[in-house]
């Protein structure tokens, strides 16, 4: 699970809404703004670049599946993103997110070219690997202007293009994963709120409502992550947010059952956590 901040009610109902990180300012509003490429610093695209060298050396161009590591890195964006201007903090993830998807393409494109055949997850000899990465064509594109990298047209078409490619991106690779309640696949985010309907309306404690708060966090943090970068509209978040308002309210419904008195009720919440 990403991060650990829980928003209060009155964060909700506030609109000082923080993301699982405990950033506040991460919410797209649907303003073009919001899609904008902007400079960041030089650590932070080194950072990136360096993630995905790992992906490539440590797991062959896939995502990989050591949540330490995954969120050890999206922590350390995310207090960067804290640094930023209030109205930067979006912009700035969409910037670092296409980055990292530009140079995993390109990656690809280049072991593609010495390895015909080859796909996301198949073997890649380490000296082929070390000549890509040392390529100015691909180093370039962390030293270089961040807007001429990327093309700086807003992120429509360029968008467009990547999302045909996610196979060969280190966010995807999610065919061989399992499955996520907030569902990835072919570059796209979905949150599935019938599911976590069904497992909030069966919670009957504070203990189970608080599993479904926890997993309504992570996907958050997903469609948040997708909406930055293309993957879902900000409707999914909306959703998300819906949802996590109702999980509060029902922990307060909740929060005098004790747990022998809501097992008389079955094991519905059980099974709707199974399912």
């Amino acid at each position: 699970m990403r991060g650990g901040y829980v928003n209060t009610i009155e964060d909700l109902r506030s609109g000082h809404f923080k993301n699982s990180y405990g950033v506040e300012g991460m919410l797209i509003t649907g303003s073009p703004d919001q899609k904008r490429i902007i400079d960041v610093s030089e650590e932070m695209k080194e950072y990136v670049f360096e993630n995905v060298k790992n992906a490539y050396y440590k797991y062959n161009g896939m995502s990989g599946d050591n949540q330490a590591e995954e969120e050890a890195y999206h922590g350390r964006l995310n207090e960067y993103y804290k640094t930023l201007d209030r109205n930067d903090r979006v912009a700035a993830c969409r910037t670092l997110g296409r980055l990292e998807q530009k140079l995993a393409s390109a990656v690809s494109d280049s072991i593609k070219e010495k390895l015909p055949g080859w796909s996301a997850g198949q073997q890649i000899p380490k000296d082929i690997l070390d000549e890509i990465f040392a390529d100015e064509k691909i180093t370039s594109m962390v030293t270089g202007d961040i807007r001429e990298v990327l093309g700086d047209t807003g992120g429509t078409q360029e968008a467009e293009g990547d999302e045909d490619r996610r196979e060969d991106q280190i966010l995807i690779g999610q065919e061989n994963a399992p499955e996520e309640d907030s569902e990835k696949r072919s570059g796209k985010v979905a949150f599935n709120q019938g599911k976590r309907a069904r497992q909030l309306a069966s919670a009957k404690t504070s203990a189970q409502v608080q599993m479904v708060v926890s997993l309504l966090k992570k996907d958050l943090s997903d469609c948040e992550y997708g909406v930055a970068n293309d993957m879902c509209d900000e409707n999914e978040v909306a959703k998300v947010r819906a949802m996590l308002l109702k999980a509060m309210q029902r922990m307060g419904e909740v929060s005098n059952v004790k747990e022998s008195e809501a097992q008389k009720g079955g094991d519905s919440f059980l099974i709707n956590m199974l399912m």
